[in-house]
């Protein structure tokens, strides 16, 4: 199910910088719940699908008209730690 994100063009650049962080690191709790629940293998496989599926477009993102951004979005989720941050 993919929501379609409401204008917020009169939120702050630091508003905008909070949300992102925040967002950033609720992908990364996903990521190391996954990890802890059914494993290391299972996480690297929900990043990279993720990974995948921003990549070729199929989530539908403005993102991908601009490199710097996309860019910076891809490698936020690259550097996502799996194994580091997640004792088995």
């Amino acid at each position: 199910m993919t929501e379609e994100p409401q204008n917020s063009s009169n939120a702050s650049p630091d508003l905008t910088k909070i949300v992102l962080n925040t967002l950033y690191l609720c992908l990364g709790r996903a990521v190391e719940h996954i990890a802890r629940v059914d494993g290391s293998e299972a996480a690297w496989q929900f990043k990279s699908d993720l990974l995948e599926e921003l990549k070729s477009g199929s989530i539908d993102m403005a993102l991908l008209e601009d490199a710097a951004t996309y860019d910076f979005v891809v490698e936020k989720i690259e550097n996502i730690p799996i194994e580091s941050s997640v004792s088995e």
